[in-house]
């Protein structure tokens, strides 16, 4: 009995199914084997490294968490790799790597905000500093006599502490910011949502988002960036501590990484003779004499499954034909 080769979408959803699996599969025995899948072992901007990050992208505590997740993962993974009509974006290899790059990069993204909280902090002290600066003559007159500027010492010092009193609140959210420990898929889930935003609006091979997907998409989108603590003055621990437990921040920066990484995919593509199918570039869904970008492609793609599919059924037929001669 012969066995057909399957398809390129064929393995995407393979591939796609197997990515399922493993977040199952963590969550199923994150007990069981505690050593190595300990929730202390996940990313935190602290001490996080590439290997937390990957336990992260694959860690789910919540069953509802990891349901929402797969079911997100699943629906926009196969818009973006198993229904695309091109053979590379369908690859094992990229449906993989823009998994793990989705993820990390979400977490990246958070370490550049963090970083982003402490320019904001030292820019409070740096104004608080100038603020409190001894401008009296007794001041510049002992900073002539010692030859430095001594009253600064203490300005400055009573600058810091002034500040860090006034905004204990932030500081200490700063700190709680960097400890906490981030889990789940979110990361790439939004990272998939950006890279369908995009392959919507450049990639040939993709389909055109309709009007509720743009507006599902983009609203959700609006309402992370507006829970994000972007700004020192969002970074309470009220904001935090009664938030929704959602790292909203995560899911902006997932996004935003998505379509970066997207744009390598297609500018990837366009380089490249295999991806010369559609290779002209769709903008907002651009198309000539009636078809969208990118039909050329779906159609021999189409033909393609039509074919393996074909053959797939008369093999079944020989098949049958011989066991009935034998009988």
């Amino acid at each position: 009995m012969s066995r057909s080769t399957p398809t390129s979408s064929e393995r995407a959803r393979t591939a796609l199914h197997l990515l399922i699996l493993v977040n199952v599969l963590v969550f199923a025995y994150r007990d069981t084997l505690r050593p190595e899948l300990n929730i202390r072992r996940t990313y935190r901007i602290q001490d996080g490294n590439v290997r937390s990050m990957l336990l992260s992208a694959f860690y789910h505590v919540e069953p509802t968490h990891l349901f929402l997740n797969m079911i997100a993962l699943y629906r926009y993974g196969s818009e973006l790799f198993v229904k695309a009509s091109s053979r590379k974006w369908q690859s094992v290899i990229v449906v993989v790597i823009s998994y793990v790059a989705c993820g990390i990069g979400a977490f990246w993204g958070i370490e550049l905000l963090s970083r982003y909280h402490e320019y904001q902090w030292e820019q409070k002290i740096e104004d608080a500093r100038d603020a409190s600066k001894c401008t009296h003559w007794l001041c510049n007159s002992l900073n002539e006599a010692l030859g430095e500027d001594v009253s600064s010492l203490f300005t400055n010092a009573f600058a810091d502490l002034a500040t860090s009193f006034n905004l204990a609140d932030v500081k200490v959210s700063m700190w709680y910011y960097r400890v906490m420990y981030r889990i789940g898929a979110s990361g790439v889930v939004y990272g998939w949502m950006g890279m369908r935003l995009l392959t919507s609006w450049m990639s040939p091979h993709h389909s055109r988002l309709d009007s509720f997907d743009y507006f599902f998409l983009i609203a959700t989108l609006a309402h992370d960036l507006n829970e994000s603590p972007i700004s020192l003055e969002d970074l309470t621990m009220s904001v935090l501590l009664e938030g929704d437990g959602v790292d909203h921040a995560a899911h902006v920066m997932g996004a935003a990484f998505g379509m970066i990484w997207a744009l390598v995919l297609i500018l990837w593509e366009r380089m490249t003779s295999f991806g010369s199918l559609g290779g002209r570039w769709r903008w907002w869904g651009s198309s000539r004499n009636g078809r969208r970008l990118g039909t050329r492609g779906e159609d021999e793609q189409r033909i393609y499954e039509q074919q393996q599919q074909q053959r797939r059924q008369n093999s079944r037929l020989l098949n049958r034909g011989s066991r009935a001669q034998q009988s």
